[in-house]
């Protein structure tokens, strides 16, 4: 009997967590997070697939049961999206038709699940969930990060594991994440999560003096970590952020401020913005030149040779200057080898191009547009229309893997939905945009209460759209960085129906007082 209410207790515990929409989307995100697709593929791809079925049941029960998909804002031009999207799917489908079938189920669990979690009751509930989200973000990135860190200073030429390298790699820091771009976007959420735990904490009163000092370490190793992988586009993020909140200061007092003063403190910030773009710049310059000669000088005091090398069955072997057969003889032409090998190790960017490629995408996104420009050709067919009229796969190639995008957001949407949807999306993002700007000015005193957390999710979305259009997906791409983007979004309106629903309540209230006396 005791083994029978045991039993029961097990599985009503495990259907109330299956049940919980907050938990799917932590262990989704953190599924997203842990990006294995191209280590393990045959791992990851079952459990996104698994994890996107629990996703569509959650969605058949709470948004379709229950009708709380009549509650997420705009959804008519969801609907309007996800119609084009499925047309575009339609009229391709000889091709690619599963691939492009799950790219649909992935968009419903990003907007119905993740941006709409704005539908939720209680805002109370979706700030805890920020919260812990936040943390984990902050927390898992900056431990990875600090891995990466230990994992360059022990090898200082990198480690290549079974086709992968990790500390290094094309003179950019790759840490435990085998690609700089990726690793620096981790490195920069960390520093968004810092900023606004930091201030939501301080406006509940439980911002400790350990914790405040476990943020700035965290805070250091991430801005370190972002230095070294050498990526433009996330430090375009991260000044793109600063920005957005110095002139949201500017302009949050317009109307009390004189034009005299407005205009010099809008040109002083200005001004601000510009020192701290340069400064940037130049601090990242100072941090690769910093830890460039501190790995150059703790490999020259040791003998032993960090090649890492791996054998027939994958694993890793350590080769030492003891190992070899022959010792080549120091000459000239070997001093130069030498030297140049002592160069590479420097963070300096091998890709002398300020674009890295990109207008070369961008060029031949047009090729797909014309070949398509009303409903596009769906997210899953980028790489098999590219080789049907670009004639190879060398526009979406590098090394071993293939790109899906176009390392532009709109373009990407322009190639997958066409014209069609790319301009309802943008209808979408107006409309989404006006309501947080409009809400930041118009609920300024609410919005200090609450650490100007609104303020911090707009400069972040502000942020994350410059960003991709360097590098990032907007839509249809089981990237953690795409998820990250909308429930951000669905944060920022839960927010915004706060405020809007006590300035109604405030008002009943006041209309009422006026009407007793």
């Amino acid at each position: 009997m005791a083994r029978y209410f045991t039993k029961n207790k097990m599985l009503r515990s495990a259907a109330k967590f299956f049940d919980g929409m907050s938990n799917f989307r932590l262990v989704f995100m953190t599924l997203l997070f842990c990006d294995i697709r191209y280590m393990f593929p045959y791992v990851y791809y079952p459990l996104v697939v698994t994890a996107v079925i629990w996703g569509f049941c959650l969605f058949i029960k709470k948004m379709m049961i229950n009708k709380g998909i009549q509650k997420i804002r705009f959804r008519k031009i969801i609907y309007l999206f996800f119609a084009c999207a499925c047309l575009s799917v339609l009229l391709h489908c000889t091709t690619n038709f599963v691939e492009n079938l799950f790219s649909l189920l992935m968009m419903g669990v990003c907007l119905f699940l993740f941006y709409g979690i704005h539908s939720e009751k209680s805002n109370f509930r979706v700030r805890k969930e920020m919260k812990r989200m936040l943390g984990c973000i902050t927390l898992v990135s900056t431990f990875l990060m600090a891995v990466g860190l230990v994992v360059l200073a022990v090898f200082p030429k990198g480690i290549h594991i079974n086709g992968f390298d990790f500390g290094i790699h094309e003179s950019r820091f790759v840490g435990v994440i085998p690609n700089a771009n990726v690793n620096a976007f981790y490195a920069v959420m960390a520093l968004v999560s810092c900023h606004m735990l930091w201030r939501m904490k301080k406006a509940d009163g439980t911002l400790g003096f350990k914790y405040r000092i476990f943020l700035i370490v965290c805070a250091v190793i991430d801005m370190t970590a972002v230095f070294l992988t050498d990526s433009n586009d996330t430090l375009l993020f991260f000044i793109v952020y600063i920005c957005f909140i110095a002139f949201y200061r500017i302009f949050r007092d317009f109307g009390k401020a004189k034009i005299l003063n407005f205009l010099m403190r809008l040109t002083s910030t200005v001004l601000a913005c510009i020192v701290i773009a340069v400064g940037l710049a130049g601090l990242r310059t100072l941090t690769q030149g910093g830890v460039s000669l501190l790995i150059t000088a703790g490999s020259s005091k040791n003998e032993i040779s960090t090649g890492i090398k791996t054998d027939k069955n994958g694993s890793v072997k350590i080769e030492d200057d003891t190992d070899r057969n022959t010792t080549p003889p120091k000459t000239e032409s070997n001093q130069s080898s030498a030297r140049k090998k002592t160069e590479n190790n420097t963070f300096k960017h091998e890709n002398k191009n300020i674009d890295s490629g990109r207008f070369v995408l961008w060029r031949q996104s047009l090729v797909l547009i014309e070949q398509n420009p009303i409903m596009g050709i769906g997210k899953a067919n980028i790489v098999e229309y590219g080789t049907k009229y670009l004639g190879s796969l060398k526009y979406t190639q590098l090394g071993d893997f293939q790109y899906v995008d176009f390392h532009n957001g709109l373009l990407t949407i322009v190639v997958s939905f066409g014209l069609v949807g790319f301009n309802i999306f943008m209808i979408l993002a107006v409309t989404i945009a006006k309501t947080i700007l409009k809400a930041i000015f118009r609920f300024k005193e609410q919005s200090r209460k609450d650490g100007e957390v609104l303020v911090l999710i707009a400069a972040f979305c502000a942020a994350y759209c410059a960003y991709s259009m360097f590098e990032a997906a907007l839509f249809a791409d089981d990237s953690y960085r795409v998820f990250i983007f909308w429930i951000m979004i669905g944060f920022g309106l839960s927010y915004v129906f706060k405020y809007q629903k006590k300035k109604k309540i405030e008002c009943g209230y006041s209309n009422e007082n006026t009407r007793t006396e």
